[in-house]
């Protein structure tokens, strides 16, 4: 698993990192481009990578449970000892007559001396059984670092989402102020029209007053999309990670994804077989699982077998010489069993259990969260399909009207408010057209997400 994950990891980098560089310095960018800077740049996406890292690390922890540990070391050491004396001590002697040795006491002295000693030493550790210790150690380590790896991917699903939403907003805000300069143009030509019409004294000056006030709430409206539009900018930095002072532009575009042609349920069920954020929490609960079996351990012995060689001197050149003297062996198979500890080991496997259980909660959440999100993405892809064709029909109805209140106010048939109202409602369906489009793009980039497919798709789309 670790090895498809540095494979996954390496064609990104592939698909993503050359282009990095010239992005660093590029102003004028695709939705592509946005992509790339973000998966570069973003902290969030970066952490979930340093966690799979450090989920990697604690796997070679583990590992190392089932190995032997060697250990050496050398010693060395100077004592000085004062003056000893007089005291008394038994000394050995020999009866000249019998030859027996007889202990007798005497008074002793002793000189000063120094004395150095010198050692050397190997030790070696290996764990026999420890309960099943070590082998789920091992597996649940794994099963931590595949799920740290499903949140990495979840990670990256999720900011190209991210970064694909806060771009399609942008565009909307600028088309719309797009729109809203058309309707401030449009209500500025009107003005001019009632002025002069009042002064030929066509109209009375209240249409003349009604003109500023519709202008004036068309301005109005165009400078608060324009800070809308700059609000949207960061917005689209902020996911990218990029500082909020860089001057940058967008180029209209939009990702080659393809309808799908599924129902719901198919849908969810796609997305509970591909899903990376549900991937991980299985992950994480198969991880749980081993950790129950990790307390339940504690209830069993611990077999473990030591070994050791040392040598010893008082001079350094001979520590070693002769190399078969001055040495000892050790060996050691030891056996402990905790068997009472006040109930610690008990509370430490319901401890685990409760966890366990507690992620398996989540896990079920989860996956009806998933479930409402992919319904609401599917109804409003559904929905935004029925209301962009209500609304083109809308818009050709609205720029009619318009045109026939503006005629009919010309002739005196008709009055300003007619002409004001057509003038909202124009406005109005442009706006929905345009918010229309993009919430459609946004919506079919979050059900990709959802399913776990969109960064696949794109990189399909930048292969061929």
């Amino acid at each position: 698993m670790r090895r498809k994950a540095l494979i996954w990891i390496l064609f990104g980098s592939l698909i993503w990192g050359p282009a990095s560089t010239g992005l660093a310095q590029k102003s004028a960018l695709t939705i592509e481009d946005c992509i790339q800077l973000a998966l570069k740049n973003n902290p969030q996406l970066r952490n979930a990578e340093h966690q799979m890292n450090l989920a990697a690390t604690s796997v070679t922890s583990a590992r190392a449970n089932i190995l032997p540990s060697l250990s050496s070391s050398v010693n060395t050491s100077r004592r000085f000892q004062a003056e000893q004396g007089p005291y008394l001590q038994e000394v050995p002697i020999r009866d000249p007559q019998t030859g027996q040795v007889r202990l007798v006491q005497k008074e002793i002295y002793l000189d000063s001396y120094y004395r150095n000693t010198f050692s050397s030493g190997l030790n070696l550790m290996q764990n026999i059984f420890d309960g099943g210790r070590w082998w789920n150690q091992i597996k649940q380590a794994n099963a931590k670092y595949q799920s740290a790896e499903h949140s990495y991917r979840a990670a990256r699903e999720q900011t190209i989402a991210l970064v694909a939403q806060r771009y399609y907003e942008l565009l909307k805000a600028m088309e719309l102020q797009k729109v809203y300069e058309q309707s401030v143009e449009s209500a500025r030509e009107q003005l001019k029209r009632t002025q002069s019409m009042f002064e030929v004294g066509s109209v009375a000056q209240v249409d003349v007053y009604r003109a500023r006030v519709t202008l004036g709430q068309e301005q109005t409206n165009l400078i608060q999309q324009r800070n809308a539009v700059r609000l949207a900018e960061n917005n689209l930095k902020l996911a990218m990670g990029i500082n909020p002072g860089r001057k940058i532009t967008v180029l209209p575009g939009e990702l080659k994804l393809e309808p799908l042609n599924l129902s719901l349920d198919e849908l969810y069920n796609l997305a509970v077989r591909r899903n990376p954020e549900l991937k991980g929490l299985e992950e994480t609960l198969r991880a749980d699982r081993y950790g129950i079996k990790l307390a339940k351990a504690s209830f069993w012995p611990n077999i473990s077998f030591r070994a050791s060689y040392s040598r010893f001197n008082t001079v350094w050149g001979r520590l070693y010489q002769p190399f078969d003297k001055n040495y000892q062996l050790s060996g050691s198979i030891s056996l402990s069993w905790n068997l009472f500890n006040g109930f610690a080991d008990a509370a430490n496997v319901e401890r685990q259990s409760i966890g366990y259980y507690m992620d398996k909660e989540n896990l079920i959440n989860r996956k009806l969260s998933l479930r409402s999100e992919i319904e609401q993405a599917y109804l409003s892809l559904q929905a935004y399909d029925e209301i962009e064709r209500i609304n083109r029909d809308n818009l050709k109805a609205a720029e009619e009207d318009l045109r026939l209140s503006e005629e009919r106010y010309k002739v005196g048939s008709g009055t300003l408010l007619d002409v004001i109202d057509a003038r909202v409602g124009l406005t109005r369906a442009r706006a929905t057209l345009v918010s229309t489009k993009y919430d459609k793009l946004i919506a079919l980039a979050q059900l990709y997400s959802k399913l776990g497919m969109l960064e696949e798709k794109i990189c399909e789309t930048l292969q061929k």
